[in-house]
């Protein structure tokens, strides 16, 4: 009998170590997958995280524009200005001068021409600041949308990273959860 009982219990070793060597391949399988879908996270990171630094440089880029045409623009003020300045003066001189009246006269009448295509072209330019503002503004906005997104996916690869190390899936599931929402938070911005 006793060898039967020997031949028995060796049977369920026998039984418990193919289970465990069935858990394992199974866990492999499983590691696997983690392996793989850090990677794809990783990757995915990479790009949003391209995205973003290409979105800072328009937004420092427009914003240079920006203030580029607020310099043209106060550029073309000033000269508005100094053409003010020669018309007034112009006009103080055909009052004092009335034998060169009419000659005075038609130096203010170009400067007010003058002023007008100058006062035309100061406020064109800045209409071009205003859009450049505008545009860099934007970019900002979405540079820190993007900003959260790469935050969530780099969560979600050491979620993966704890979920391998711990054999919890339910990290892995969370990595999983936080990728998804990194990705579609990135997928926002670039439609927007």
């Amino acid at each position: 009998m006793e060898s039967n009982a020997i031949e028995e219990h060796l049977k369920q070793v026998e039984e418990a170590m193919e289970e465990v060597k069935h858990k394992e391949k199974e866990m492999e399988g499983w590691l696997s997958y983690i392996s793989l879908s850090t990677a794809i996270i990783a990757i995915l990171t990479a790009l949003v995280g391209l995205y973003e630094s290409q979105i800072t440089s328009k937004t420092i880029l427009t914003k240079n524009e920006a203030v580029l045409y607020q310099s043209q623009a106060s550029d073309q003020w000033n000269f508005y200005q100094a053409k003010s300045v020669k018309s007034h003066i112009y006009a103080v001189n055909a009052e004092l001068f009335p034998e060169k009246a009419e000659e005075f006269k038609k130096k203010v009448a170009v400067y007010k021409k003058e002023q007008e295509e100058i006062k035309a072209e100061a406020e064109r330019i800045e209409a071009l600041k205003e859009v450049r503002n505008a545009a860099s503004d934007h970019y900002y906005h979405i540079h820190h949308i993007l900003s959260f997104a790469i935050t969530f996916l780099q969560i979600s690869i050491a979620l993966a990273s704890i979920s391998a190390l711990t054999r919890n899936k339910k990290f892995w599931l969370g990595s999983l959860v936080l990728s998804a929402i990194g990705a579609a938070i990135a997928g926002y911005c670039l439609v927007s």
